[in-house]
């Protein structure tokens, strides 16, 4: 007489049912969970260097970046080398606090003309703090012809903090400049003033003809201060990092003519006069650099921390994730998109590069969609579970009923 050990009806088909949901589950992981990379693709450019707060990148290879107390301008070759001497060197300057040579930006004809933007601070005779954008044109690796492009003034005398700095030429071949309110907060809201504004110019220091303001550089108002800004070139975006006081460090989406509510409100607004962040921090973490690395998808340093962080948004600028890639002891200055996929980042010594892609995906799922796909292809299994199913018990009921006859 043959015996089957046969699992009971409800037990296999739970079993089934499981076994199913495993499926769908494993089928849809690289959607719900993003995939981390094998190792942290982190290399060590350049180390002992002098406060790097800003660079870019020359279509010839070149690296150029500022140093924030020495007043140099530096350049790295292509095969990595640092030469010896500088580019130029910013004289007078003023390099208290967070003041000192901010920030650099290459023009984007310079293949053809060779210009390169500085902005840096310093003082005047009555203690005045100055935020100053000069141009140099490059004759190989020496700024020579140096010319006057923008001043601004702080409001009071003796101002260490919130000096802005960093500078881009946008997508429209502008040159965007964010400047601080020099630690006066009440002038982000001044109209009159263009300081604790993110202000657009011609690149000769003009002002564009269709800003908001008829002859205003003004392009937005209501910023403490930022480290940093970016933009995303799948769609123009111009995304800025806006560190708080004792709270509420912010990522901003920074649009014409906005206002993002400083000093006036300093976490979430909730005020049809001003645009909240669409990152709100507490406990603070001052981002500070930031750079565009895929549509929608962004990479901000965080000087207290020293973390390297992944944001990414939806279309519409909701935030999808924000994923924590690397950690440099001393904390993170400046963060930039450079050639050959790579992200460059600075810590106060050190020049790092990341191999890009980044985790999360680049295009990671909105949660809405990873939802509506989860249904559509568990809809679209349960037919075929239930016919499973229902052969599996159909052929169990044969096998049970075979058990009890009497072999021949």
């Amino acid at each position: 007489m043959r015996e089957y050990f046969v699992t009971p009806t409800s037990h296999r088909s739970h079993d089934l049912l499981w076994e199913t949901t495993l499926l769908v589950v494993f089928s849809l992981s690289p959607v719900i969970f993003p995939q981390a990379h094998a190792a942290a693709p982190v290399n060590t450019l350049l180390t002992g260097l002098n406060l790097p707060v800003s660079l870019k990148f020359a279509p010839d290879g070149r690296i150029f970046y500022t140093e924030k107390d020495t007043g140099n301008i530096r350049i790295i070759q292509p095969n990595g080398t640092l030469l010896p001497t500088p580019f130029a060197t910013i004289s007078p300057i003023f390099t208290d606090g967070e003041a000192g040579l901010l920030g650099i930006a290459l023009d984007p004809a310079f293949s053809s003309n060779n210009y390169v933007y500085v902005y840096y601070t310093y003082r005047d005779t009555a203690s005045y703090t100055h935020g100053h954008i000069v141009r140099y044109t490059a004759n190989s690796n020496t700024g020579t012809s140096p010319r006057d492009i923008f001043d601004v003034t702080s409001s009071a005398t003796n101002t260490v903090y919130h000096n802005g700095g960093y500078i881009k030429f946008g997508p429209d071949g502008k040159l965007y400049a964010m400047v601080g309110e020099f630690h006066q907060d009440q002038q982000a809201q001044n109209k009159g003033s263009m300081t604790g504004k993110m202000l657009r110019m011609n690149p000769d220091g003009s002002v564009p003809n269709d800003n908001p303001t008829a002859g205003s550089l003004d392009y937005a108002s209501g910023i403490r201060n930022s480290f940093g800004f970016d933009f995303d070139p799948s769609n123009n975006r111009l995304i800025a990092t806006m560190p708080g006081l004792n709270s509420d460090d912010k990522i901003l989406i920074i649009v014409r003519n906005g206002n993002y509510g400083w000093p006036t409100c300093v976490g979430i607004c909730n005020d049809p006069r001003f645009i909240d962040p669409v990152v709100d921090f507490n406990p603070i973490v001052t981002p500070t650099g930031i750079a565009a690395v895929a549509p929608n998808s962004y990479i901000f340093g965080e000087y207290t921390t020293g973390n390297l962080v992944q944001l990414q948004l939806n279309a519409t600028g909701s935030v999808l994730s924000m994923t924590q890639l690397y950690n440099a002891s001393g904390g993170i200055i400046a963060v930039e998109l450079g050639p050959n996929n790579k992200l460059y980042f600075t810590t106060p010594d050190t020049i790092y590069t990341y191999d890009l892609p980044a985790r999360p995906a680049a295009n990671a799922a909105d949660p809405s969609l990873v939802i509506l796909a989860i249904i559509v292809v568990v809809a679209s299994a349960l037919p075929l579970v239930y016919t499973a199913l229902h052969y599996r018990r159909k052929r169990i009921q044969t096998l049970q009923q075979a058990s009890t006859e009497t072999p021949r």
